[in-house]
């Protein structure tokens, strides 16, 4: 081993130290896996530094092991440089706080879209949930942490940014997106048929919860028995807010639950007083439906109150933390959602017990593009419950 390595190696088994030492200490809770780990990635650097073909650029190998061993964590864990960080904890000002209305997170080491806001510029363009973005502005996303490339997709209003995704059994699709404020989403109800009213929710924020109730005591007066909850593409307000909008169609008990190992268990219950319906329920979730709406829907398929149809929601449901480091920082997930059983939302998503098939892309003709195959299917469900119950 050359002198220069040697030091190298001194200097870096110097600095892991005190990860040793906690990891001796934790061994003595948890097992010895901590402390062997510790040692392992120790013995790992020696041997880079010793054998390998090239001299190793130091702080890149560093960089290289902080990204992998967040990447083994979820997709909405990161590692971020100095510089990343530093962008991401920026907050937006007038020239900045416009975007593109899309929910990132990683999957399969890139950028993948969750769900789209409804009405903006990429909903307009046709991105979908599951698209892969392979590019952002010509920057390849493999080696972009998700709070960065949601940051990315910030910027002045009218400005432009160009994606190139991927879909499944096509041709890389190039789309150029003006960026625009995003303006509040509102829930609105109509009678769909007789006896039948339906309420669109296109986000779960603060004002939601009055909205909805709003929308449900106008269509009770209107003549409505059972109700339609369209949850489609509803990824974007705060967590908390998914028990609060599960509440309004339950009686009591516990809607949801919020645990990590390292955080109290926190237990959302729904008060009887707060609920708005009791009438037979159908309840519309797509691949689209996540977060608050995903908590939702999750809660009332384990309460069995009202059905689910359509397709299975994407599986995000986290509670992050950012913390800085002496050199960047972490955004990293330390408790996650799940139903009042425990059944994890997060990375699994909800899987409607009412299957829709979502057609072909082929079919384009005007009768097809008219349909919603969605709402047909929870009508018929609710038809068949209603002459089950006579």
């Amino acid at each position: 081993m050359s002198p220069r390595v040697r030091l190298l190696v001194a200097f870096i088994s110097t600095g892991l130290i005190g990860y040793i030492a906690v990891g001796s200490l934790l061994g003595r809770v948890l097992g010895d896996s901590t402390y062997s780990q510790l040692s392992i990635f120790n013995e790992v650097v020696r041997l880079v530094l010793d054998a390998y073909v090239d001299r190793v650029d130091l702080d890149r190998a560093m960089s290289g092991a902080r990204l992998g061993m967040t990447d083994a964590l979820d997709g909405d864990s990161a590692y971020l440089d100095p510089e990343e960080f530093r962008q991401v904890q920026e907050q937006p000002s007038r020239d900045s706080d416009a975007d593109v209305g899309l929910l990132l997170t990683r999957r399969f080491s890139f950028l993948i879209v969750a769900s789209t806001r409804a009405g903006s510029p990429a909903e307009k363009a046709d991105v979908r949930p599951g698209d892969v973005l392979k590019t952002i502005d010509g920057r390849h996303t493999r080696a972009i942490p998700a709070p960065m490339g949601q940051r990315m997709l910030r910027g002045a209003p009218g400005s432009l940014v160009k994606l190139t995704l991927l879909r499944q059994a096509e041709d890389p699709i190039n789309v150029s997106l003006a960026r625009e404020r995003p303006q509040p989403l509102s829930a609105r109800g109509r009678m769909v048929e007789p006896g039948v009213g339906y309420v669109k929710v296109p986000e779960v924020e603060a004002r939601t919860i009055e909205e909805v109730r709003g929308e449900l005591d106008a269509l009770r007066r209107a003549g409505a028995h059972s109700l339609v909850l369209d949850l489609r593409g509803n990824g974007f307000g705060p967590l908390a807010e998914g028990p609060r909008l599960a509440e309004l169609f339950l009686k009591g008990g516990v809607v949801a639950k919020l645990a990590g190992a390292h955080v109290s268990e926190e237990v959302f219950t729904a008060d009887a007083k707060h609920n708005a319906w009791s009438g037979p329920l159908a309840v519309i979730i797509d691949t689209g439906t996540v977060g608050a709406a995903e908590i939702a829907a999750a809660a009332l398929l384990e309460a069995e109150r009202g059905t689910l149809v359509g397709t299975r929601t994407f599986g995000r449901a986290p509670q992050q933390k950012t913390l800085a480091l002496p050199e960047g920082g972490l955004v990293i997930t330390v408790a996650r959602y799940t139903t009042a059983k425990g059944t994890l939302i997060h990375t699994r998503g909800v899987d409607p017990p009412v299957k829709v098939e979502v057609p072909d892309d082929d079919d384009d003709t005007p009768e097809a593009a008219a349909r919603d195959r969605f709402l047909e299917k929870a009508l018929e469900t609710l038809h068949a419950e209603a002459k089950k119950a006579a």
